[in-house]
C-alpha cells in the first residue's frame, strides 16, 4: 500500500536512520556531490527568475528548461567577481555537506528525541 503524504525529508538524504542503515549494511549512502554555482545562485534568486519565466514568451515551452537557461543566462550577466563569490559560496556548501555525511558515517547514532520519532520508509 501506498502511502501519498510521505514527506520527502523524511525518507531521503535528511533521514537519521540513513546512517545508521549504511553502517549495517554498507550500502546506498553516497556523498553529497558539489553544487554548481549557478544551482545556488538560482535558490536564492528563484523569484526573480519565475518572474521571467512567466512572462508571455517563455509560456509556451518547457517549464524546467526554460528556467534552467533563464538562470544560466541570468547568472553569466554578473559581474566576474560576483560569480567568483558564488563558486566559492558552492565550494563552501559542499565543504559543510561533506562533513555533516563524515560524521554520519563516524559518529555515534543521535540520540535526539526529534530524530527518533521518525517513520522509516524502506
Amino acid at each position: 500500500m501506498k502511502d501519498h503524504d510521505i514527506n520527502p525529508k523524511d525518507t531521503g538524504e535528511h533521514n537519521p536512520y540513513r546512517a545508521l542503515l549504511f553502517k549495517l549494511t554498507k550500502k546506498n549512502y553516497k556523498p553529497p556531490r558539489q553544487k554548481t554555482a549557478v544551482n545556488c545562485w538560482r535558490l536564492a534568486y528563484r523569484k526573480e527568475i519565475n518572474a521571467i519565466a512567466n512572462s508571455t514568451e517563455h509560456r509556451t515551452q518547457d517549464a524546467a528548461s526554460v528556467r534552467d537557461r533563464i538562470a544560466r543566462t541570468e547568472f553569466n550577466k554578473l559581474p566576474q567577481e560576483e560569480r567568483d563569490e558564488w563558486t566559492q559560496y558552492a565550494k563552501d556548501s559542499h565543504i559543510a555537506a561533506l562533513a555533516l555525511y563524515k560524521q554520519d558515517i563516524n559518529g555515534p547514532v543521535s540520540t535526539l528525541p526529534e530524530d527518533r520519532q521518525q517513520y522509516v520508509f524502506f
